[in-house]
């Protein structure tokens, strides 16, 4: 299948499947459902997976939902169609933007998911986005999702 539209998306994003309570339900819901329906190509790196799978632990511990919740949460996020990537290349430049930007280099490995595939990135995690979108007009807060408006990903 070939994908017109093609964005990276960070573990806050799919989170708000399950954790209903956080802002910006709805455009992620949006977006996933965008995704499913075939209108829209996600990627993220690897780390994605054990991200969320550290928030559902915390999410736990916290009371916010049961352990039986959060694994059938974690099988449901683990079935979206997002396609996974994971290279040395990331790893050095997550490295290298961490230090340019001051994030984590978990969170740097997503925006460089993002410049290496030249495409948008959607996140969840509002200080992220403050943080950074004055600097990076790729970088794209759920909340204002619109598939319309995102550009079609040149071959």
């Amino acid at each position: 299948m070939v994908f017109a539209k093609l964005i990276v998306v960070d573990a806050s994003v799919l989170l708000k499947t399950c954790l209903r309570d956080e802002e910006a339900v709805q455009q992620a819901d949006e977006l996933l459902n965008d995704a499913a329906a075939g209108q829209l190509a996600l990627a993220a790196p690897s780390l994605l997976k054990y991200e969320v799978s550290n928030a559902l632990r915390t999410a736990v511990m916290r009371g916010r939902m049961s352990a039986k919740d959060a694994r059938d949460a974690l099988h449901l996020i683990l079935q979206a169609p997002v396609l996974y990537y994971e290279s040395d290349y990331l790893a050095e430049q997550s490295l290298v933007l961490s230090l340019q930007h001051g994030r984590s280099a978990y969170d740097s490995v997503y925006l460089a998911l993002a410049q290496q595939l030249g495409v948008w990135f959607f996140t969840g995690d509002r200080r992220l986005y403050n943080a950074l979108s004055p600097q990076l007009n790729w970088l794209r807060w759920v909340g204002d999702y619109d598939w319309a408006t995102i550009p079609t990903a040149s071959p």
